[in-house]
Formats: structure tokens, C-alpha cells, sequence
């Protein structure tokens, strides 16, 4: 089970770095409010940055997510069965899953990479390269589904076993 040991890891590693996203947009909001609110001074970066802050939180978040299992499931039929039930639906699911992410991982490159072709920047007045967080998505989708495929070994240990988690 290394992979999904590895695997786990790259989502711990990458939900600690996000973590300070978090920190992050919420300074960059806070300056906003201030500068507006008390200095009359409101920014021409902040909405724009923020969005693109949360954007990357947003994208890049779902591998942590999926490693915790935080997504929505559809509880009626999911929370009273056994962790091996569980698993059996989760393993029946995977394909669905899987679509999803390449998928995404699929037309998100097509969508990067032609901003990055282009060096894509906004059109506001301050112009960040919209670029790198463009290249979000497809990276994002690609963490997630990594995180998928150990979290499917690991769901076919325990249909196999009965036992809990193989990690």
C-alpha cells in the first residue's frame, strides 16, 4: 500500500500549503475592507485577487477533501451501511468518478494551455496573468484524481479483507 501511503501524503503536504491560502484571502479582503471602509482608498487588485485566491483554494482543495472523505454523499444511502458497504458503493461509483477528473483534467489543459499560449492577462486595470491559475484546474483535477484511485485501492482492500483502512 505505498501508493496510497504516497498519495496521502501529496494531499497532506498540499491541504497544509492551502491552509495558508485560507490565511491569505482573508488578509487580502481585510485590507480591502479597511482601505475602503476607513481610508476611502478601495484597491484595484483585491476583488481581483481574491477571487483568483479562492479559485486556487477552491481547485486544489478537493484532494484533501476526497482524503478525508468531506465531499457530499448522499447520506440516505450511504452513512448507515458498514465501512465494507461503504466501500462496495464507493468502489461501484469509481468509474463515474473517474470521467469526472479526466474530464476535467482534459478540457482544463486545453483551457490553460491556450491562456498560457496567449500569456493571457485580465483585463482590469491591473492586469495579473491569468495564466498560472488557469493551470489550476487541470492540476487540481489530477491531484483529485490520484487521491481517487488510492482511496480505491484502499476501499477494494477493505471489500476484500472486511478490515478497515490498508494504510
Amino acid at each position: 500500500m505505498r501508493f496510497v501511503r504516497i498519495v496521502n501524503k501529496i494531499s497532506e503536504i498540499s491541504g497544509e500549503i492551502l491552509m495558508w491560502l485560507a490565511w491569505i484571502l482573508t488578509l487580502i479582503i481585510m485590507w480591502e475592507v479597511i482601505a475602503r471602509t476607513f481610508f476611502n482608498h478601495p484597491t484595484v487588485w483585491a476583488h481581483e485577487l481574491s477571487g483568483m485566491v479562492f479559485g486556487a483554494l477552491s481547485i486544489l482543495g478537493g484532494a484533501y477533501t476526497l482524503r478525508y472523505k468531506g465531499h457530499v454523499n448522499m447520506d440516505l444511502v450511504y452513512i448507515n451501511r458498514s465501512p465494507r458497504g461503504k466501500a462496495i458503493m464507493d468502489v461501484i461509483t469509481f468509474p463515474f468518478f473517474f470521467v469526472f477528473c479526466l474530464t476535467i483534467i482534459w478540457l482544463g489543459w486545453e483551457f490553460a494551455w491556450r491562456s498560457v499560449q496567449i500569456l493571457e492577462i485580465s483585463q482590469s486595470d491591473w492586469a495579473p496573468p491569468l495564466w498560472p491559475i488557469k493551470l489550476m484546474i487541470p492540476l487540481g483535477a489530477f491531484l483529485l484524481l490520484i487521491q481517487g484511485i488510492a482511496n480505491l485501492v484502499n476501499d477494494i482492500y477493505i471489500v476484500k479483507t472486511g478490515k478497515g483502512e490498508a494504510y
